[in-house]
Formats: structure tokens, C-alpha cells, sequence
């Protein structure tokens, strides 16, 4: 496979941003979200993290039910924007590490279906000691073979940065800001 990094082709692609909602189109099921670059961002309804939203008993899972005009979203880039079109964006964040990718609020664990069974379960073993209660993770391809300690390094340093993702997103933080970014290729 062959690479190409350019500086004036950064990527957004896995950028979580406290962003703040423009406005929100019923009809479109999606809402236009301001993340601080040139072109509001989208966030479809099939993107919303609706764990997270705090819908009453009775509402529908409808986005203008979610957020309104105003409302500040912590949100990360699925897709770049391309020509007129702005960013695309979900509500349902996930952190990738080298053996795993780490989803807040989500308690489901997988691995990867490319690995030996044995491997699968070797390292469903590992998953039991080394992470902590209520934490979701998807283990990648690339664990084949890691120790325990690699391991529990990828899901200590992940853990770190959604805490402090979450600290910067706090009650005071300014929308729109980026919260975090992904390092670009060569890193």
C-alpha cells in the first residue's frame, strides 16, 4: 500500500469537537451543527447517540425532540466535507488505540471475526482483567498476538483521553471548540 500525506490534506476524519447545534431540520432528520470550521456540519438522526439524549418517557426518537437551536453536542467527524457539503458528523463517539477502539458508554465488547478462534478467546481473557466495569471496547485485528500489558497500556491511555475529552467538554467549555485530534498519518 502507498500513502500520501500532504499538509494542505488534513483530515477531520476522527476529531471529537464540542460543537454548537445552528439548527435542526425536521424534514431532513438532521441537524446543522457549528464545529468551528468554515461549513456547519451535519449530524443525521441515525447518528445520534440516543442513550445520551435525554428524551422524555413519551418522546419519539425524532431529532428535533434531541436538540435544538443553541444546544451544545459533543460530536466526532465520520466523513470530510466535500465541495458545499459540510462535515459529517455522529454524536456516538469512539476512540481508536492500536489493539482496540474504545466506546464510551457502551458496555458491548467484540473482536474482531478475522482472528483464529483461539486467539478470540485468549484475548477475551485478557479483556475480563484488564478492563474495568461498564466500558465497551472493540478489539481490532492487530491484537493478534499482544500481551496482557500491551493490552492494558492501549485501554489505560484511551481511558485517559475520554477523561480528558470529558473534562474539557465540561459545564464552562466554549462551543465550538476541537476537543480532540486524531494525529495525522505519519504519526
Amino acid at each position: 500500500e502507498h500513502y500520501v500525506a500532504r499538509n494542505e490534506d488534513v483530515s477531520l476524519i476522527g476529531n471529537v469537537y464540542l460543537g454548537r447545534v445552528q439548527n435542526v431540520l425536521p424534514s431532513m432528520e438532521a441537524a446543522f451543527v457549528d464545529i468551528g470550521e468554515a461549513r456547519n456540519a451535519v449530524l443525521y438522526s441515525g447518528e445520534v447517540d440516543w442513550a445520551a439524549a435525554e428524551l422524555g418517557p413519551n418522546q419519539a426518537r425524532k431529532i428535533e425532540n434531541a436538540l435544538k437551536p443553541g444546544d451544545r453536542v459533543l460530536v466526532q467527524v465520520t466523513k470530510d466535507p466535500v465541495g458545499q457539503k459540510g462535515a459529517r458528523l455522529t454524536s456516538q463517539i469512539s476512540l481508536p488505540g492500536r489493539y482496540l477502539v474504545y466506546v464510551p458508554g457502551n458496555t458491548m465488547n467484540g473482536i474482531s471475526r478475522k482472528l483464529p478462534e483461539n486467539e478470540r478467546s485468549r484475548l477475551k481473557k485478557i479483556l475480563k482483567e484488564v478492563l474495568p466495569e461498564g466500558v465497551g471496547v472493540i478489539v481490532r485485528t492487530a491484537a493478534e498476538g499482544a500481551t496482557h500489558e500491551q493490552l492494558q497500556r492501549d485501554v489505560e491511555r484511551l481511558m485517559r483521553q475520554w477523561e480528558d475529552i470529558q473534562k474539557r467538554s465540561g459545564a464552562n467549555a466554549k462551543a465550538p471548540q476541537t476537543l480532540h485530534a486524531e494525529p495525522d498519518m505519519l504519526i
